[in-house]
């Protein structure tokens, strides 16, 4: 009856494995890799550390201000005088002032102030310290070239032991030596170090650092640092924020960028008052000639004509006539403003200046049409900050002024009009007394004329003067658009580097490295490497496992004596054969494999150890005639199987050696290199000798070329009763299983079963496959080995 397979045998299962199995060896692996996953972890937290000490902190600083109408941004006779006069009460566009703040030409003006394009540095270890505060030298740019501006460039100052002078390096390795205060001469720059507030704590030996860039590039870059915000469409609030280094340079560029800001503001209205205020100064100048000159002319006439008083029939004429008169005078003084103010429009000079609206208050449609095109010249002067005049921009708002100042001509010359049918209509209301007049003796009637062009020209005076001193009190009550609702203000921590997350970061990274290393490992590996790398490809079961062979010198791993992990391992193969050569007649075992190294005749000459130990005669055929192995190690004559093949008798016990290692294994060696191996193999002289051979023997072991690479292993298939077919662990590649699979399924080879090989088991789990047993069963064997590989070592030393 045929025997049946133990259960602690290993057996491959029908099924195929759930993918599960390749996430269990795969922890397993990273269990055995935990020194490695220690080591990832404090080299990333050290890196994160480091990180943290080299990156400078960077702080946020925040500040708001809050944009008033135009209306409210006077404090005293706002309504009356700035008002009335027009040209100082537009209202402001939320969105205009935040491009103003974001403009390139105020951050630069802001550079300026605060020398930001020169920076001070103090050299460390790691990195450089920047300085602001207390420096102990300060850089002063006497001159340079005003189209290129300060030239860029690095500067290493040290200080020289006597103290009253300096080293200073440039950046191409040019050196000067100067006193603190003297003037130094540097490519197109003079310049000069002045002592800075920690200038007594700077000890000779340390050095300092002076970066010096464009003021350019200085306003760029605090530019793209910049945030300018509206928090939403209802309010006329702007929130200022800076990313800074250092905090208190981080305050002082907000606060001096709100001041500068503010201060463009005022000298906008100034220019505006100051635009008024010269229109107005030209027009009393000719006035008061031309009243001059009246006056001169009444004194004349009065000191020719002899005359004291005027006739009560002129004084009654004049009473009657006062409205008239009254209103006349006022019609022709605003015909002589809106003249002077159509001149001063079509004057080309003018183009760029703003048109006072206040003089001519009676007309709404006048004045509106006037504030109008005072407030694109306004925002024309402001685009011009930040762009070009010949940008798209530009143009396009200059062709509105050119249009606009088409509509102003036209306006005036229709209030020319209407003032002049005025006039005329009040001339001739006045006609009946001028009848009345003529009676008047010619000399009183002409110094009438004279009184009422005097009283013309003074109503015009007077009120020419009482604007301008409007003016000039709305100009020194001036104040900003704006006002500050929070001044600038540094956070107390820093918002990067985000300590917490690169810590965590660092952390998660040094976890990940050795698990992404033993994943990729694993990915891309293409050896067999465990059992169900084996069981995932091929259905042939696998027979044993044999563990790995340390002594190179010595092929012999297993004797009567040794108890070692790969001995016992043989044993159980031993075993397991018996469960698989179930016949009387079934003696022979053939072990073969993929390739040349995976431990084929390794395996034949200590299979052959262990059943001759168990009082079996066994005979080992040494049947690679490519490549023979067993002769070499057993140390044999060269002579055997290949002898017997070309000889002309039928006698093989001449050829067999005695193996000299175990009694009852004998050894038929392979004999000098045949050229035709195959052909040997076919001959009908070896199927007799296998004949025979079972006969005299009680298990025969044939060790046959790699059934992967020659056909010789399919020829001796036919001989054997069982095939043994050797993998290696970490050495037989994957796609040679198939191979195998392919072997299995056509039965190609009698009983085809597997052995693994040079399997090191190591204690983590899951290393191969889930062996516990190996490392547990072997510690004391191991020792035994141990310490006869010591004795064998000290017996040899002793001999020597």
């Amino acid at each position: 009856m045929q025997k049946t397979i133990p259960a602690d045998m290993p057996v491959q299962e029908d099924k195929v494995q759930d993918s599960s199995v390749f996430f269990t060896k795969f922890i397993g692996k990273l269990v055995a890799l935990w020194p490695w996953l220690l080591v990832s972890v404090v080299v990333s937290l050290a890196l994160a550390f480091l990180s943290l000490v080299v990156n400078t902190p960077a702080y946020k600083i925040h500040a708001s201000i809050l944009v008033k109408d135009g209306k409210n941004s006077s404090s005293v006779g706002e309504e009356s005088v700035l008002q009335d006069l027009g040209f100082l009460s537009n209202k402001n566009n939320v969105d205009n002032e935040v491009e103003i703040l974001k403009s390139r030409s105020l951050m630069q003006d802001v550079v300026r102030r605060l020398e930001l394009n020169v920076r001070y540095f103090a050299p460390g270890k790691l990195k450089k310290t920047e300085i602001y505060n207390n420096k102990p030298v300060k850089l002063r740019f006497l001159s340079y070239d005003s189209a290129k501006g300060p030239v860029a460039d690095a500067y290493t100052v040290i200080r020289k032991k006597d103290g009253s002078g300096y080293t200073l390096k440039t950046a191409d390795e040019k050196q000067y030596n100067a006193l603190f205060g003297d003037s130094l001469h540097i490519g197109s720059s003079v310049i000069a170090l002045l002592p800075g507030e920690s200038f007594d704590r700077w000890q000779p030996s340390q050095s300092v650092i002076i970066s010096v860039g464009s003021i350019d590039a200085a306003a760029r870059q605090y530019g793209g640092l910049l945030g300018v915000a509206v928090p939403n469409k209802q309010v006329t609030i702007i929130n200022l924020s800076l990313e800074e280094s250092l905090p208190d340079r981080g305050e002082q560029v907000l606060n001096t960028l709100i001041d500068a800001y503010m201060q463009a503001n005022v000298n906008d209205k100034n220019r505006m008052a100051d635009s008024t205020v010269k229109f107005i100064d030209e027009r009393l100048g000719l006035v008061f000639k031309e009243l001059s000159v009246i006056e001169k002319d009444i004194e004349g006439f009065k000191t020719s004509n002899r005359l004291t008083d005027i006739s009560e029939q002129s004084k009654l004429l004049l009473e009657n006539t006062s409205d008239f008169a009254k209103q006349e005078t006022a019609q022709e003084v605003q015909l002589s403003v809106v003249e002077s103010l159509e001149r001063f429009i079509a004057a080309n000079e003018n183009n760029s200046r703003v048109v006072p609206s206040s003089l001519v208050m009676q007309e709404p449609s006048f004045v509106a049409l006037v504030q109008r095109y005072n407030d694109i010249q306004l925002q024309r002067d402001k685009m011009l900050m930040s762009q070009t005049p010949d940008h798209p921009s530009i143009i396009t708002v200059d062709e509105q002024l050119r249009n606009l100042r088409k509509d102003l001509m036209s306006s005036i010359q229709s209030i020319k009009n209407g003032i002049r049918a005025s006039i005329s209509e009040l001339k001739k209301r006045t006609s009946g007394f001028e009848s009345q007049i003529s009676k008047v003796p010619v000399k009183e009637r002409i110094f009438l004329d004279y009184s009422r062009q005097q009283e013309i020209k003074q109503e015009l005076y007077l009120f020419l003067l009482k604007k301008r001193e409007e003016t000039a009190i709305s100009k020194s009550s001036t104040i900003a658009d704006a006002r500050v609702i929070d001044t600038a203000q540094a956070d107390i921590l820093p918002f990067k580097p985000n300590k917490k997350f690169i810590v965590i970061g660092w952390f998660i990274l040094g976890l990940l490295v050795p698990f992404a290393i033993a994943y990729v490992k694993e990915f891309l590996n293409n050896r067999v490497s465990s059992m169900q790398d084996i069981t995932n490809i091929t259905r042939t079961p696998i027979l044993a496992e044999i563990g790995h062979h340390d002594d190179d010198e010595n092929v012999v791993a297993i004797t009567s004596k040794t108890k070692s992990v790969i001995s016992e391992q043989l044993r159980a193969l031993r075993t397991n054969l018996e469960y698989v050569l179930t016949g009387e007649e079934d003696k022979v075992i053939l072990i073969t494999s993929s390739m040349s190294g995976e431990g084929k005749s390794f395996l034949s000459i200590n299979l052959s150890i262990a059943i001759a130990m168990a009082k079996k005669k066994v005979i080992l055929l040494e049947m690679d005639l490519r490549k023979p192995k067993i002769t070499e190690n057993l140390g044999l004559q060269v002579r055997g199987f290949s002898n017997f093949t070309v000889s002309k008798d039928q006698n093989w016990q001449q050829w067999v050696q005695p193996s000299g290692i175990q009694e009852n294994l004998d050894v038929l060696c392979s004999g000098p290199i045949p050229p035709n191996p195959s052909e040997l193999l076919m001959l009908p002289k070896v199927a007799v000798m296998f004949e025979e051979l079972k006969k005299h023997y009680d298990y025969i072991v044939i060790d046959s070329s790699p059934a992967g690479l020659v056909t010789d292993a399919q020829l001796l298939a036919k001989y054997a009763n069982v095939s043994l077919y050797m993998v290696r662990h970490h050495y037989t590649y994957k796609r040679q299983l198939q191979l195998i699979e392919k072997i299995y399924n056509r039965k190609t080879m009698c009983k085809l079963n597997i052995v693994v090989n040079d399997i090191r088991f190591k204690k983590g789990y899951n290393s191969y496959n889930y062996n516990y047993t190996y490392d547990y069963y072997g510690y004391a064997y191991d020792q035994d080995d141990n310490k006869d590989k010591k004795e064998k070592k000290k017996r040899k030393a002793n001999q020597d």
